[in-house]
């Protein structure tokens, strides 16, 4: 087994998918629909935004820092000429206390919905609620404070899962010879588009099925390295011999990113 580099002579032929720019997003400040105070709301939109700045995949933008008209569709318009893509908004549906069985702690569970709305168009891309939850504050305090702080460790899969970016495969790397399979790749996307390593990919290439021309998920890789801000080199996971034949067949194969599974749960639809 040898290390082979095919560069890709079709590179040029989506530029689109070289060097994608952030999408912008501004976040609205959020309703407080619970019986706490306006604390604990502002602290949960403060974790939300950090959480969503940290993924480094979105241009954030607090929109209690622009001056925007009041009425929603002159406030959407505004944000059009912005050149805003996305608006998020935030409820704080409710914040449930009590102690534990034992007597001994706290817990804390906060229930919040956060809705995603297209600038250009007006409508709504998503709106979900979550629960995140914390059960050994001193006080109940504490406890709330723990549980909205959760909210932040959320953001990273509420990014890949709402804002998902596209790329394609630029070069094959490893190549195992005898079954015909490469074994990593890589990709025309890196930190400019907030990539990090472990990243999933879906990979899809273009393919005629009954004479239609339909986009047929082949494999998966996940980046191993990132090597500048348009470029990733990635593990194939799976799906390595589909991708070499179609890479040395010229066929374009795009590779859009997945999300990661929820370790936190608490998620509502």
């Amino acid at each position: 087994m040898k290390k082979i580099l095919f560069l890709a002579t079709m590179l040029f032929v989506v530029s689109a998918a070289s060097a994608q720019e952030k999408t912008l997003v501004c976040i609205e400040k959020f309703k407080n629909n619970s019986s706490m105070n306006d604390i604990t709301v502002n602290n949960l939109r403060n974790e939300i935004m950090q959480g969503i700045i940290e993924k480094k995949r979105v241009d954030v933008t607090d929109a209690t820092s622009l001056t925007l008209p009041e009425g929603k569709a002159e406030r959407l318009k505004a944000l059009k000429e912005k050149d805003f893509e996305y608006l998020i908004e935030g409820t704080l549906n409710s914040v449930d206390q009590k102690k534990s069985s034992d007597g001994k702690n706290f817990i804390a569970e906060v229930n919040y919905t956060l809705t995603i709305i297209d600038v250009n168009s007006g409508l709504t891309k998503s709106s979900d609620t979550y629960k995140d939850s914390w059960n050994i504050g001193n006080t109940s305090e504490e406890a709330v404070l723990k549980a909205v702080e959760q909210a932040r460790k959320r953001m990273a899969k509420f990014v890949d899962d709402k804002f998902k970016v596209e790329a394609i495969i630029k070069a094959l790397d490893q190549i195992d010879e005898k079954k015909g399979a490469v074994k990593s790749c890589y990709i025309t996307i890196g930190s400019a588009a907030g990539i990090e390593k472990g990243q999933i990919f879906e990979v899809f290439a273009n393919v005629k099925i009954a004479g239609e021309d339909v986009e047929k998920k082949i494999g998966e890789v996940k980046a191993k390295e990132v090597m500048s801000p348009t470029l990733t080199l990635c593990d194939v996971k799976n799906g390595g011999e589909e991708i070499k034949k179609n890479f040395e067949g010229g066929i374009t194969m795009t590779v859009v990113s997945r999300a990661k599974k929820d370790i936190l749960g608490g998620f509502i639809k």
